[in-house]
């Protein structure tokens, strides 16, 4: 508490003023302070209203009375009549009247005689001054001045401790300090009134206002004059403590503003800091007209804008009442064209409080719609661009174009999207452009930009010169023959600097998609993970798209891992990816295909099932563009592991005519055909993965990565022939791997050892198996499997490589020979494509008996499913033979 004493020989420290109660004993409390520095005759207390000035004259008197002294009331007694030592006290002295003051000058002349006194710092009449001169003259070195205010945190803390004792916590000390401003007088009745509600910790709410705290603050407004009540509206209203405004508010000159700022201060309401106590602000503005209260604020608004101020605050305040003032819309209108591109949340609250001051709603929903989508509300965004769109005559309708065509690119419509981005203006034509490669249409994306370009030069932003190589990148991409490697390396180029040109603005940027995706999605589709895992994490660091990307970025980096064998970093993304909310129809599309993924390559056979089914309704809702083809070749593998490829076979023809009309790209067509290739090793086709190895070999002239996918499906054609050259296998699994495609390399060697008959061999392929696992992924796995069966962990490693195999995944050839009579008998016909009933019959058992040996041999054997079983019951047959 900021309470000082003041002597013209000495000054001192006093304790606060005590809590209402008896009288201290045992000389200890502020008034033995006082009176010890140096005897006082002459005591001036001086603090605002509430700061405990009558406490301290009452523990005065009765240090006086316990010393032997008679104290009398200056008011009403004439010290000539008192005999004795005595002391004179006087309370409000700031209303003082000559009689008192003269009382005052005679108790001092007299040598048994003492006084004490106590006022406000304002008002200051003539006879307090001229008395308080008298006195200074009348005891020098004997006078002492005590300066009471507000508390601090420690005296708060120390009363709150003493009142509450158990239930007292710091939290609870700082909101009483919060809402009293530390005025003593509040502190203390505050404090009484959450004693009587209870004693137990968290039993006490100090936010709301005891009744007999309300009592307290309207006994005291009452007694306010009109002028020094109107300062103090004014300023709970929101006026700073500034004269001209103050004056110009009030009506009143300036000079007479430092008058009733200090009146104010004297009520101990106004706060050293120009704010209202809070308590007390919460009464003043209640009992206040509400009318008044906002003509004051209109008036307040248009003093600190006249004089250049920008009161977004107060402007706030009058939108939340609905009050309409031009003023206040234009004000916050220009704040919040100034946060769109820093925080896009806060430009949509100000624009909506625009709107409820005033301003014209349908000037407003363009820019209400881009703070929607830029916070992830893509329903209001377009809910509220399509206000301005409706409108001809609209002034910000290509705003409104831009908003709903990347609303819509999300959404998998980049047709309507690429037309709305013409309609955005000649500055997004990069972005139109993209939208309609995504679609196949490489002539009409050639004819926007040669169009943007011979056009009316628009003034380039960071942002339009972005689209305009992210569309410069994509095409490249998307060349063929012998300059295609290099084209590659220049996408990856382009594609990196238009992220790297957006990083400073990219976070309040709406796009096609962001040039991150587009360089990870071409690194994808070339094997480099490496490049598409480092572009994709610096996208993240740096909120490149904002909220709208976060869910892109993380699925793309969940892929990633998933190519790489990183399960569980998969589904760590893949959960960050879901945090912010539901996904767009493109982000769907690429979670339903990862949790496909990882439920094929950990051979959940439910999981997958389940995960097909909500995939099959993703990308019903998405068409097929350049930019989904990733997550759709694994749908198809997944399709062909379920035997249900006939649901997806209209979309890859849609897939394969969009990749024609765009000449067959060997980067982006390459991994689809890898998938259909897969597709047929899963169904044992060869004469289906006959054309996917055909074209694949065709682009592997121009195609590194095209031609590591050609001997890999060269290789798989030959395994499902059952003509296997383990060094061929083990390199061509490994290019996979250094490919990126490390579990499918594992695949591809775990079902040659599968298949192979010599130990030695089988030994070796699945030595390469198991080295293409993620290393971190596969000791975990091993060494929990090692732990539920009581194998070497070398042992379980082998077992968890062929768990993680889809259809013919790799495995340790554990009890080879182990086969009985009748399950080798059993093995022979299901080898041969013999149904249960076929099988009972021929060998004179029932179906059910079939179901049971079969069920067995696949425990036996590690088989996770139909045609990893019958790879490997060829292989014990063939071995036993």
């Amino acid at each position: 508490m900021s309470t000082g004493v003041h002597s013209a020989a000495a000054a001192a420290r006093v304790p606060g003023p005590r809590p209402p109660g008896p009288a201290p004993v045992g000389g200890t409390g502020p008034a033995e302070a006082v009176l010890r520095a140096a005897g006082a005759r002459a005591v001036v207390v001086t603090g605002p209203a509430g700061s405990g000035k009558t406490h301290l004259l009452d523990d005065l008197a009765a240090v006086h009375r316990r010393a032997g002294l008679t104290v009398v009331d200056g008011r009403t007694t004439d010290p000539d009549a008192v005999t004795g030592g005595f002391v004179l006290v006087v309370d409000d002295a700031h209303r003082m009247s000559g009689e008192v003051a003269d009382r005052v000058r005679r108790a001092l002349a007299q040598p048994a005689g003492r006084v004490v006194v106590a006022s406000r710092p304002w008002p200051r009449p003539a006879e307090l001054t001229a008395l308080l001169a008298d006195v200074a003259e009348a005891a020098p070195g004997h006078r002492q001045s005590v300066v009471l205010g507000h508390a601090d945190r420690a005296a708060v803390d120390g009363w709150t401790r003493a009142r509450l004792g158990p239930a007292a916590t710091p939290a609870l000390s700082d909101a009483v300090l919060a809402r009293t401003g530390g005025v003593p007088a509040l502190v203390h009745c505050l404090l009484r009134s959450l004693a009587r509600r209870g004693g137990r910790p968290g039993a006490v709410d100090p936010s709301r206002t005891p009744e007999e705290v309300s009592a307290l603050l309207h006994a005291d407004l009452d007694a306010l004059d009109e002028r020094t009540r109107a300062l103090l509206h004014a300023v709970a209203a929101g006026a700073p403590l500034d004269d001209d405004v103050l004056g110009g508010l009030l009506d009143v000159p300036e000079a007479r503003v430092a008058e009733l700022i200090a009146a104010g201060r004297a009520t101990g309401w106004l706060l050293p800091d120009g704010r209202v106590v809070p308590l007390a602000q919460e009464v003043l503005l209640a009992a206040t007209p509400a009318d008044v209260t906002r003509r004051t604020r209109r008036a307040l608004l248009g003093l600190l804008v006249e004089r250049g101020e920008e009161p977004v605050g107060l402007a706030l305040g009058l939108a939340a009442e609905r009050v309409r003032d031009p003023r206040a819309a234009a004000l916050l209108e220009r704040h919040a064209d100034a946060a769109l591109t820093a925080d896009p949340a806060l430009a949509g609250q100000l624009l909506g409080a625009a709107a409820d001051s005033g301003a014209p709603v349908a000037g407003l929903a363009a820019r209400r719609a881009q703070a929607a989508a830029l916070t992830g509300d893509l329903d209001g965004a377009v809910r509220w661009a399509d206000a301005a769109l409706a409108d001809p005559g609209a002034a910000d309708r290509p705003r409104a174009a831009g908003v709903v065509a990347a609303v819509l690119a999300r959404r998998g419509l980049m047709g309507r999207a690429a037309e709305l981005y013409r309609l955005a203006g000649a500055e997004h034509a990069g972005s139109a452009a993209l939208a309609l490669l995504a679609t196949g249409d490489r002539e009409a994306a050639a004819r926007v930009v040669a169009e943007a370009r011979s056009g009316a030069a628009a003034v380039p932003t960071m942002v339009s010169v972005s689209e305009q190589l992210m569309a410069e990148g994509i095409t490249d991409s998307l060349r063929s023959g012998t300059d295609a490697g290099d084209a590659v390396a220049a996408a990856l180029s382009t594609l990196t600097r238009a992220a790297a040109l957006l990083e400073p603005v990219g976070r309040t940027a709406l796009l096609v998609d962001t040039p991150s995706a587009l360089a990870a999605l071409v690194a994808l589709h070339c094997g480099e993970l490496t490049v598409a895992e480092s572009v994709l994490q610096r996208a993240v660091d740096t909120d490149l798209g904002g909220r709208p990307a976060r869910p892109r970025h993380r699925l793309l980096l969940a892929w990633i891992a998933m190519l790489a064998g990183r399960m569980g970093r998969a589904r760590e993304l893949m959960a960050e990816a879901q945090d912010d909310g539901p996904l767009e129809p493109r982000d769907e599309v690429f979670l339903q295909a990862l949790e496909v993924g990882l439920a094929r390559r950990s051979s959940d056979v439910p999981g997958l099932v389940r995960a097909w089914v909500r995939a099959r309704e993703a990308v019903v809702r998405h068409p097929v563009d350049l930019f989904t083809l990733l997550p759709l070749g694994e749908l198809v593998v997944a399709a062909a592991r379920l035997r249900d490829g006939d649901r997806l076979r209209c979309h890859v023809a849609e897939a394969q005519a969009l990749l024609h009309r765009l000449g067959d790209p060997e980067l982006w067509a390459a991994p689809l055909h890898w998938s259909g290739a897969q597709a047929a090793i899963i169904t044992d086709d060869p004469a289906g993965l006959r054309p996917h190895a055909a074209a694949l070999v065709a682009a592997a002239r121009t195609s590194p990565h095209a031609a590591t996918l050609a001997e890999a499906g060269r290789t798989w054609l030959h395994v499902l022939t059952d003509e296997i050259d383990p060094a061929v296998v083990v390199a061509a699994a490994e290019a996979l791997g250094t490919a990126g495609l490390g579990w499918d390399g594992s695949r591809l060697a775990g079902q040659a050892a599968a298949r192979v008959t010599d130990p030695r061999v089988r030994s070796t392929l699945l030595a390469c198996a198991r080295a293409l696992v993620d290393p971190a992924e596969g000791e975990t796995t091993g060494q929990a499997t090692a732990q539920a069966t009581g194998q070497t962990t070398g042992q379980a490693t082998g077992q968890a490589t062929a768990q993680a195999g889809e259809d013919s995944a790799p495995a340790a050839p554990v009890l080879s020979g182990t086969l009985s009579d009748r399950e080798r008998q059993v093995a022979r016909l299901v080898v041969e494509g013999r149904t249960y009933r076929e099988i009972g019959g021929r060998l004179y058992i029932s179906a059910k008996t079939v179901e049971h040996h079969v069920s067995r041999m696949r425990q036996r054997l590690g088989a996770g499913t139909r045609s990893d079983l019958l790879a490997r019951l060829r292989a014990e047959l063939a071995e036993g033979a």
